[in-house]
């Protein structure tokens, strides 16, 4: 059994870390799915998505450690159909990377006890950004 859906999260102009836990862990009460995986993806070039404690600070410093790997350059917004990111905003969120996989046991994601789902956006494009929710497994017999 599996099940899919779309999700969305609104951005600003800046760098944006959203936690997106409350809506995966909805999603996989949805299914009814007793053991099994959920994928979430992103499929925006500069958003990626990631597993770390829930911790504002650590954020904080995930963020600067991209910024030191990856420096902001002011550069021409490429001219692309889509209108989105910076070169730097790119490579940011390829670093981050656009999905991460989670167990499911007994109905509920075997994540850490303080370990949050975070989108992180890294265009200077203020928008939408959709993200996929896939739930496999098997259902409670």
């Amino acid at each position: 059994m599996a099940l899919f859906r779309k999700a969305y999260v609104d951005v600003t102009a800046q760098t944006d870390v959203i936690v997106i836990s409350h809506e995966v862990k909805r999603i996989v009460l949805e299914s009814g799915l007793k053991e099994g995986v959920v994928n979430v993806f992103v499929p925006v070039g500069t958003s990626g998505v990631t597993l770390l404690e829930n911790d504002p600070k650590i954020y904080e410093n995930y963020q600067k450690c991209l910024e030191d790997q990856i420096p902001s350059i002011e550069e021409k917004r490429p001219q692309r159909k889509s209108g989105t990111g910076h070169t730097f905003a790119h490579l940011r969120a390829a670093w981050v990377g656009h999905s991460v996989q989670i167990p499911i046991a007994e109905g509920k994601l075997q994540t850490g006890p303080w370990q949050e789902i975070l989108l992180f956006d890294f265009d200077d494009k203020v928008g939408r950004r959709e993200y996929f929710i896939f739930v496999m497994g098997e259902a409670a017999k």
